[in-house]
């Protein structure tokens, strides 16, 4: 397919920016087929007439999911025939090992495919959107007073279908009895109206959700979802983004072990981020529940946690995710040792990382041990356990590697406005790692140099936090071009960026003449 993920793949793979991996390129091949095939699909967008509805039961929106009263001893629903795909219409499931390369081909297959109804989401984030869907629809319309919960349900995926029918859903997973109820007739909806679905995940679909609660009610999902996606077990042996992980730099975002002069470490680059500006108690609101932030930072969205204070507590995705929108770095302190005996904390911890890399939030924390053994489990429990958390680690343990990877925090620092991102640092008083840091995003192409894009990048971050504007003039930006591109070259240099910066008076002096 020209254009397509497999010629972008070897695009790649030729600059030497990715490594070779035959398992992946067959992945490629897969998604673009499926491009080609959704280019000539079209939805159908309706329903069925539905049959006279049952009568509505008094278990609430969550009992009438269950489909009786008493959800506690719940017996499979004899199924009506199963739902089959239209022509086209059989999207692609891909599941394999942490660091396998999913998300990254998921990015390009989004990215490529020449559909506008698309909507590509971390899994977590979905649900969460669909049981807010609910919760509007049962309380805020006195027409869905006598509503069942199944006709809720299929208002929910009416609207959600309007918005995008190619759905591309990132780390599919089921780790919530609310979330297990309503898979099957949330997408018996979609699919019926038309959806198709490409996922990513690091289990095939028999073994979701194995051994939760009530599981029974979920199991009919499954064949349902292998009938409308194409399983396939990407197989990959290498974890990608632990190649990327820095060994040659002493600037840690995680700081391990967690002694007194670790913590001390971590207490000064927040202090240094914050530079004596701190806000205490600070409130985040999410879905009408409000969250505690002990210490913000006043000059940059930067935010400083205990462990104890988002993994003690009763804190959901939907918590976490609220974190991640609202700051763009977050500190946590003491993170402990963990074992089958903190079962609640270790769920909602990777919970947690799962949310803020999605979010690609930039953490800086302090803990007892390095990821891998931070969560200790003895051979006995790994050999009986059933815990999803056991099998959930290692993707907690990978993403905490490459959380702290240049590729990931070159990437958090860009996508920083100006003022966010020079608001961390004393521009009159920049350390060698201050400048570091700043180079990591203005380089962009990772080139070792700065073209003019890139250097004009710098002095619209500059204005906006002098002056509370980007429009960079073409008189100023001669003016500023001849002060740092001393050999004329037309690029800048390392060595010209640091110099030009440490006279940040100059810079100051004439930024306010222009």
């Amino acid at each position: 397919m020209s254009g397509g993920c497999l010629e972008k793949y070897r695009e790649l793979k030729t600059k030497g920016e990715i490594q070779e991996d035959p398992r992946q390129e067959v992945c490629m091949k897969m998604l673009d087929d499926l491009a080609k095939q959704l280019e000539g699909y079209s939805p159908k967008m309706t329903r069925a007439p539905k049959a006279a509805p049952p009568k509505a039961s008094s278990g609430g929106l969550f009992g009438g999911l269950f489909g009786g009263s008493k959800p506690s001893t719940p017996k499979p629903a004899d199924a009506p025939a199963i739902l089959q795909p239209m022509p086209g219409q059989i999207g692609l499931y891909l599941w394999g090992g942490t660091g396998t390369g999913k998300t990254f081909m998921m990015n390009m297959f989004y990215d490529k495919v020449k559909i506008s109804s698309k909507k590509r989401i971390h899994f977590h984030e979905w649900m969460i959107d669909v049981h807010s869907r609910l919760h509007k629809k049962q309380k805020g319309s006195s027409s869905n007073t006598n509503s069942t919960a199944d006709d809720l349900v299929e208002q929910v995926a009416a609207d959600m279908i309007k918005e995008a029918w190619l759905l591309c859903f990132d780390e599919f997973q089921v780790t919530h009895i609310s979330d297990a109820i309503i898979m099957k007739r949330i997408f018996s909806v979609l699919f019926e109206l038309g959806a198709v679905v490409v996922a990513t995940s690091n289990r095939p679909p028999k073994d979701l959700y194995l051994n939760g609660l009530n599981r029974p009610l979920f199991t009919p999902f499954i064949p349902m979802l292998e009938a409308f996606c194409k399983v396939h077990d990407i197989g990959a042996e290498v974890d990608y983004r632990m190649c990327s992980i820095r060994d040659d730099e002493d600037d840690r975002v995680y700081i391990s072990p967690n002694g007194p002069d670790e913590k001390k470490l971590l207490e000064a680059k927040f202090a240094k981020i914050c530079q004596g500006h701190v806000r205490f108690g600070v409130q985040v609101e999410t879905q009408g529940r409000r969250i505690v932030v002990p210490r913000v930072a006043e000059n940059s969205d930067v935010a400083w946690f205990h462990f104890s204070d988002l993994c003690d507590k009763p804190l959901g995705a939907a918590d976490y995710l609220a974190i991640g929108h609202a700051f763009h770095t977050v500190f946590i302190a003491d993170i402990p040792r963990l074992t089958m005996q903190e079962r609640d904390q270790v769920r909602r911890f990777i919970t947690l990382i799962d949310t803020l890399y999605e979010s690609h939030t930039k953490l800086i924390c302090a803990a007892d041990l390095e990821p891998i053994p931070l969560f200790h489990v003895t051979e006995e429990e790994r050999k009986t356990s059933v815990a999803d958390e056991i099998f959930a680690w290692d993707r907690t343990v990978s993403r905490l590697m490459e959380m702290q990877s240049a590729v990931y925090l070159s990437s958090a620092v860009r996508a920083l406005s100006g003022d966010q991102f020079l608001g961390q640092y004393k521009m009159k008083s920049l350390s060698d790692q201050d400048f570091k840091d700043l180079w990591r995003r203005y380089d962009q192409d990772d080139s070792g140099f700065l073209d003019m894009d890139e250097f004009r990048l710098l002095l619209e971050d500059l204005l906006e936090r002098q002056c509370g504007h980007r429009n960079v003039s073409d008189e100023l930006f001669e003016i500023c071009r001849e002060a740092i591109d001393l050999n004329k070259d037309g690029k800048v240099s390392f060595d010209e960026f640091q110099q030009y910066l440490s006279d940040f008076s100059t810079i100051e002096s004439t930024m306010d003449k222009n």
